[in-house]
């Protein structure tokens, strides 16, 4: 094969590579190391029996500032068939990662959701996906760049998300202020995978007063950026001044096992373990590595798929 030919190859899959919305990052990890094609979120192209119930995917508005200037954010709502509004559900919040949009998230996750459900692995649930960018200018190749907006949608964007959601669904909050988010902590999780990930351990920083659920999947903690203090610590901060006991929250940490954040990410957990022993213990905080697993869509498939039957489940 000539040197035109492989040429013509390699821009038809390119083509078709977008088509789908494949994305391509570096490896996700801030000490950095050898860059590797990561498609951050794309729309399922696998073969898969169709449920016979799908659920919708809808979609809320809200508005934010950041850094002075004003943005119209939307955010969508994967809603189950067995959703009628009659009966309270719990609701799981799950962020993507560099480059991506909850929109293409929602549309990949939703099959999943519909099979896992039919088939009992799943409970009914309400998923919101949304994306941390204020609009998609803020979109760059760099994702450590991404932190400070990662950091903002955890400390003050988030509360303005879920008051939205929770108060244009039945889900268990009584009333979307500070005192009905707390009390309803139990139905409401956060996840994400890469930056998402990374978002994840932020909000168990700052929001364990409205989440008892914690899915972070390949990207460990990056408050090292904006303290100075062991990072196990900034962690369980929430956890502690809100007096939770190791009963209260559950944390589903995930990781493929050939994918680089695995380095960045373990001896977070150890010291997680070994410095908070009286609060962090092997039922609260779970660790799982998807075996040969990469930093890629179907790692996040495997992961989201082992770590969900986890929810719902404090006593």
């Amino acid at each position: 094969m000539n040197t035109k030919n492989i040429l013509i190859i390699v821009l038809i899959i390119a083509a078709l590579s977008a088509a789908i919305g494949i994305q391509f990052a570096g490896k996700q990890q801030e000490s950095g190391g050898d860059p590797q094609t990561m498609p951050e979120t794309a729309r399922q192209t696998q073969d898969r029996s169709q449920p016979e119930d799908e659920g919708n995917l809808e979609t809320v508005t809200y508005s934010i500032s950041y850094k002075g200037s004003a943005y119209a954010k939307e955010a969508w709502v994967y809603v189950p068939a067995e959703y009628s509004g009659s009966e309270p559900m719990n609701v799981l919040y799950l962020m993507h990662g560099s480059q991506g949009s909850g929109k293409q998230l929602a549309e990949t996750m939703a099959p999943l959701f519909d099979a896992w459900i039919q088939t009992g692995s799943m409970q009914p649930m309400l998923v919101v996906f949304p994306t941390y960018y204020p609009d998609r200018s803020f979109v760059v190749l760099k994702y450590s760049e991404d932190y400070p907006l990662n950091h903002f949608f955890a400390i003050e964007e988030i509360s303005e998300l879920v008051k939205t959601v929770e108060g244009s669904y039945r889900t268990y909050t009584e009333s979307t202020d500070d005192a009905g988010l707390s009390a309803s902590r139990r139905h409401r999780a956060f996840g994400g995978y890469s930056m998402g990930g990374v978002t994840t351990w932020d909000i168990l920083a700052y929001q364990a007063d409205y989440f008892a659920y914690f899915i972070p999947m390949a990207g460990d903690c990056w408050l090292r950026r904006v303290s100075d203090e062991p990072v196990s610590d900034l962690l369980v901060r929430g956890l502690e001044e809100g007096e939770y006991s190791s009963d209260d929250f559950r944390i589903i940490a995930m990781v493929g096992g050939s994918d680089g954040t695995k380095n960045s990410i373990q001896p977070q957990i150890e010291a997680l373990r070994r410095e908070h022993a009286d609060l962090i213990t092997d039922e609260n905080l779970i660790y799982w590595e998807n075996e040969g697993g990469g930093h890629n869509l179907e790692s996040l498939e495997r992961e989201m798929e082992h770590g969900i039957p986890y929810l719902w489940t404090l006593p």
